[in-house]
Formats: C-alpha cells, sequence, structure tokens
C-alpha cells in the first residue's frame, strides 16, 4: 500500500513594508532624521532597511 504524499511547496514570506513615519514616532526619532529617512527610502521600507540607515537609538536609564 503506497502512500500519495503532498508535494506542494511552502511559501516563505519576505520582509513586510512599514511605514517610516510611523516607525520613527514609535522609538522617538526626531523629525530632522525623519525626513532624512523618508528621503532615503521612501514613505514605506522593509524594517530591516528602516534598521540600518535609522540613527543609533537613545539608551533607557532606569
Amino acid at each position: 500500500m503506497s502512500h500519495s504524499q503532498d508535494n506542494r511547496q511552502v511559501r516563505i514570506p519576505g520582509p513586510g513594508y512599514k511605514d517610516v513615519a510611523e516607525h520613527c514616532r514609535k522609538f522617538g526619532i526626531n523629525p530632522v532624521e525623519e525626513r532624512k529617512l523618508k528621503r532615503l527610502l521612501g514613505k514605506h521600507a522593509p524594517l530591516h532597511e528602516i534598521h540600518a540607515n535609522a540613527p543609533p537609538r537613545l539608551p533607557k536609564f532606569r
């Protein structure tokens, strides 16, 4: 008795596109840096590109 195996391929989604302005508001990036990011990447960009081009995060002191 042979069993047939489903031979469908798995789809792995690529990076999702995020809103640059929303990301800047969420992480407290100032408006000047936000304009630079928008000029460089556009309104929507993959998250890894936003992180690579964003200024370093400010430390959170306790």
